[in-house]
């Protein structure tokens, strides 16, 4: 069995942000591996407790076993946190210390070719977190029409969504694009990379998979429905990873603090180090906004 590693991100600066009740029971709503899990429950006492989430049961399977040591500090539920309210519930909590939600894709899906995610693996073109999904990227490439996917490839800061949604279209006429490694070509061949750091398809794999996972809608819910959950003086912290999900927590928790009830912690995102970033190349575009409940 291939052993996935992942490294969570910003995982000493959640630990000093997060932390503002050393008794109770805190969530990390995107559980993965459980790096930022074993952090917490490292750092808090031993009467305190952590319910991780993820909608992918392989993760949870995989988390399950790495925080055994942890024993029942820490319950695992399989779900998607924009239904945390009901799983909240299900698990018997009634209110939370603080709450995680890293929106990063597990090293374990961009790894492993038959997930669908990588640019660098061929596999087919799946993308779903959670399997169980109807929605693939194979039905968006073969089956959308030309505007709903130009759409999604152009808010998704793609300039070149036109001529990319056209090549796609007249590839499927004769036969459907199956393999990431199959569209990734494609694109380069019509949208080449002038002397960019970053593959030419990396925008559109962006999109699909955003698309895919509904990943926008979710984040909205799961803001909105954790917000009666937190206790005063609990903290909400949100890592993302590209500009559309920070805009979203930006002015979310804008409007959050302006409404009141709610006092940002952050004014400006929290970037890694410079040595977190040598260490760990995926966590150069991590950013992590933190808010507190009054």
């Amino acid at each position: 069995m291939t052993e996935y590693e992942h490294i969570s991100v910003l995982a000493r600066e959640v630990i000093e942000l997060l932390i503002t009740e050393k008794k109770g029971t805190y969530v990390d709503a995107t559980l993965g591996m459980g790096g930022h899990t074993a952090r917490l429950l490292e750092a808090l006492p031993q009467d305190a407790s952590v319910l991780g989430i993820d909608w992918d049961p392989e993760m949870a399977g995989i988390a399950a076993s790495r925080l055994e040591r942890f024993g029942g500090r820490v319950k695992i539920a399989q779900g998607n946190f924009a239904n945390i309210d009901e799983i909240v519930a299900r698990e018997g909590i009634r209110s939370l210390s603080g709450a995680l939600f890293d929106l990063g894709i597990s090293s374990l899906h961009f790894d492993k070719p038959s997930r669908g995610f990588s640019l660098k693996h061929d596999g087919p073109l799946d993308m779903r977190i959670n399997p169980d999904n109807p929605l693939t990227a194979y039905t968006i490439i073969n089956q959308w029409p030309y505007e709903q996917i130009e759409h999604l490839i152009r808010v998704c800061g793609e300039r070149h969504s036109g001529r990319i949604t056209k090549a796609i279209l007249a590839a499927r006429r004769t036969r459907p694009l199956e393999t990431t490694g199959e569209l990734a070509a494609l694109i380069e061949k019509v949208a080449p990379a002038r002397g960019e750091k970053t593959h030419p398809a990396t925008k559109t794999f962006l999109a699909l998979r955003v698309s895919v996972n509904y990943e926008f809608d979710n984040l909205t819910r799961g803001i909105q429905k954790i917000m009666p959950l937190l206790k005063p003086g609990a903290r909400m912290g949100i890592i993302t990873f590209h500009s559309l999900e920070d805009r979203i927590v930006k002015e979310t928790f804008r409007i959050m603090a302006k409404m009141g009830g709610w006092e940002l912690v952050t004014t400006k995102p929290v970037k890694p180090s410079d040595e977190e970033v040598a260490a760990n190349k995926r966590a150069r575009s991590a950013k992590l906004r933190v808010i507190e409940k009054l």
